[in-house]
C-alpha cells in the first residue's frame, strides 16, 4: 500500500512504487488517495479528480493499482482504518507500507502507529536529500530494524506542491508528471488560481 492525497500524483510517487516493488520484490502495490489527511490540510483538487490522475498514472505499471478505500469512508483518512479493511478483504496477502524515509520519520505521531505496523511490514524508500535509514535511525521513529525493508534506490525530487505552481503559472508539467496526468491537469484547469 502506498497513501497519500496524490495532489497531484507525480514522478516521485511512481519511482517509489517502484523502488518498493523491486526491492520488496512485492506482486502489486495499491494506490490508496486519501480522502480526508489527518497530517496535512485538505487536497486541492477533488477526490474524484485526484482518483482519475492516480488510474491515468498507474495505466502504464502492470502492478499499480488504484484502491478507492479511503476516499468511500467518511472521516479523517487514518492508515490503520484503510490496513484493517484491506485486512479484512484480502486475508491471505502479506501486507506492506511503503513509505518515503520523510514519512516513516514521522510514523510516530500517526493515529495507533503500533497497530498499524502489526499489520504492515513497513517498506523505506530513500527521498531526495535523505540518507537511507541505519538501524539507530529506525528505532528511533519507532521501527524495528529487523521487521523493516530498507530500499536504497534514490528517487526523482518531485513535490506535488511545485507541480500545482507550475500547474497555477499554466507551465508545462509533463517532467514531473506521467503526460496523461500533465494533459488532465490542463484539460480540467486544475489548480489554476
Amino acid at each position: 500500500m502506498l497513501g497519500g492525497t496524490f495532489d497531484p500524483i507525480h514522478n516521485g510517487h511512481l519511482a517509489l512504487a517502484e523502488a518498493a516493488i523491486e526491492c520488496a520484490r512485492l506482486d502489486r502495490v495499491l494506490l490508496v488517495p486519501s480522502s480526508r489527511p489527518p497530517h496535512r490540510r485538505p487536497a486541492r483538487a477533488p477526490v474524484e479528480d485526484r482518483l482519475a490522475m492516480c488510474r491515468l498514472a498507474a495505466a502504464g505499471y502492470p502492478r499499480l493499482e488504484v484502491s478507492e478505500l479511503e476516499t468511500r469512508r467518511p472521516g479523517p483518512s487514518y492508515t490503520l482504518d484503510t490496513l484493517e479493511e484491506l485486512r479484512r478483504e484480502r486475508p491471505e496477502d502479506a501486507l506492506f507500507l511503503i513509505l518515503g524515509w520523510d514519512a516513516a520519520r514521522e510514523l510516530g505521531t500517526w493515529h495507533r502507529p503500533a497497530e498499524v505496523l502489526r499489520l504492515a511490514e513497513p517498506v523505506i524508500v530513500n527521498r531526495p536529500g535523505l540518507g537511507a535509514p541505519a538501524e539507530p535511525e529506525l528505532r528511533a521513529a519507532g521501527l524495528d530494524p529487523a521487521r523493516t525493508i530498507v530500499c536504497p534506490q534514490r528517487t526523482p525530487d518531485a513535490r506535488a506542491t511545485e507541480v500545482r505552481e507550475l500547474a497555477a503559472r499554466g507551465a508545462m508539467l509533463e517532467a514531473m508528471v506521467p503526460p496523461a496526468v500533465a494533459e488532465y491537469i490542463r484539460k480540467h484547469g486544475l489548480y489554476r488560481g
